[in-house]
C-alpha cells in the first residue's frame, strides 16, 4: 500500500509539471541542501549557507566553489541570511545578529558587524557599503557596512522577512509579518508608501528604477503596484502557491517569481499574461533531497538562474 501511495504521489507530480519546461542546466552546490543563498545579478555568482558545510562562495561559469566563508575559524557556521552587492564585489553572511562583508576577489573578509536583533533578512546596494537588513524586533535598518552604523531606522510591527534595493540603492522596500509591504526613500529616510494587505507578507521585489513593487501574502492575490502611489499595476489571483523569491526584469516588462514547489514563472505586467512556466529539477524524487523551493532568482538577458533549497542551481531558457 506505501509503495502504490507513492506511485500515485509521484505520477500526480509528473502531471502537474507536464505543462513546464525543465532546466537546461543544473549543477549541485550542496550535499544536504541550503539554509541561504544568493545570486549576483549577472548570475555568475552564488553565495550559500549549506545545511552541514557552512558558508561559501561559487563560481557558476566555472562551476567551482572558490571559498569557504565562516564568522569563527573552526566552525561551520548555520547562515541564516545572505546577499551580494551589486556590481558582485562583495557578499555578506548572517549568523543570528552578527554580519560579515567578504570580498569576491581575494575572499577575505572586510568588515565584521553585530546588528541589536537578529537578523532575518539582508540587502547589499551596488557597492556593498550599504546595506537595508529586517529585523526580527520589527525594526528595518539602513546600515552604514564601512563604518558600522545606522543610517535610518523604520519601523514595521511584526519581524521583517524580506528586504530588497532598486539599482541606485535609493529605493528600499521591506515586507512584514505586520501585513505590510512598505517602500521607503533612504536619501531622506521618510516612508514613500505603505501596502496594507489581508496576511503576512511571503515576499517582495522592487524595480531597478524604484518605480514598481510587487508583493504578495499567503492566500492572497500578488500585485506590481507603483511605489509612490499604490496602484495597482498587475493581479495574479493566487490561494494556493507561496511565491519564495521574485525579481523584475532589468526593463521591468516582466515579472519573474519562484514557489515552494519549485515552480518559475513569468508574466508580462502591462499585459497580465503569463510568458513562461519552468519547473526545478529535484535531486531525488522524494525524501530530503527532494525540497525544490525557489530562494534565489535572476532573469537576465536570454537565461533565468535560481538557487533551489535542495542545494542546486538551475538555468532556464525563456
Amino acid at each position: 500500500m506505501r509503495r502504490l501511495k507513492l506511485f500515485v504521489l509521484l505520477s500526480v507530480t509528473c502531471l502537474l509539471c507536464a505543462c513546464a519546461k525543465g532546466p537546461d542546466k543544473k549543477f549541485q552546490l550542496a550535499t544536504q541542501g541550503l539554509l541561504s543563498g544568493a545570486l549576483s545579478t549577472n548570475a555568475e555568482l552564488a553565495v550559500i549557507g549549506s545545511v552541514h558545510h557552512g558558508g561559501s562562495l561559487w563560481d557558476l561559469k566555472r562551476n567551482e566553489r572558490l571559498f569557504d566563508w565562516n564568522h569563527a575559524s573552526g566552525e561551520l557556521s548555520s547562515i541564516r541570511t545572505t546577499s551580494i552587492s551589486g556590481n558582485a564585489k562583495y557578499a555578506v553572511t548572517t549568523v543570528e545578529d552578527s554580519m560579515v562583508l567578504w570580498s569576491t576577489e581575494s575572499g577575505k573578509y572586510k568588515q565584521f558587524w553585530q546588528a541589536p536583533q537578529r537578523i532575518i533578512s539582508i540587502t547589499l546596494n551596488w557597492d556593498g557599503s550599504k546595506a537595508l537588513m529586517g529585523l526580527r524586533d520589527g525594526t528595518v535598518s539602513y546600515f552604514d557596512m564601512k563604518r558600522g552604523i545606522s543610517i535610518h531606522n523604520f519601523k514595521h510591527e511584526a519581524e521583517v522577512r524580506i528586504t530588497a534595493l532598486s539599482k541606485d540603492g535609493l529605493t528600499g522596500i521591506s515586507g512584514s509579518d505586520d501585513k505590510t509591504a512598505k517602500v521607503w526613500d533612504l536619501k531622506k529616510g521618510a516612508l514613500i508608501f505603505s501596502m496594507p494587505m489581508s496576511n503576512q507578507i511571503k515576499n517582495v521585489a522592487i524595480s531597478a528604477s524604484g518605480k514598481l513593487a510587487f508583493s504578495t501574502a499567503q492566500r492572497e492575490d500578488s500585485i506590481v503596484w507603483d511605489t509612490k502611489t499604490g496602484k495597482v499595476k498587475f493581479r495574479s489571483p493566487n490561494r494556493y502557491t507561496n511565491y519564495t523569491t521574485s525579481t523584475f526584469s532589468e526593463d521591468e516588462k516582466y515579472l519573474t517569481v519562484g514557489t515552494f514547489q519549485g515552480e518559475i514563472k513569468r508574466w508580462e505586467i502591462k499585459s497580465d499574461k503569463e510568458t513562461g512556466a519552468w519547473q526545478a529539477a529535484p535531486r531525488k524524487a522524494y525524501g530530503g533531497a527532494a525540497s525544490k523551493s525557489i530562494i534565489s532568482i535572476v532573469d537576465i538577458k536570454n537565461k533565468i538562474v535560481v538557487l533551489t533549497s535542495d542545494g542546486m542551481t538551475q538555468t532556464f531558457k525563456p
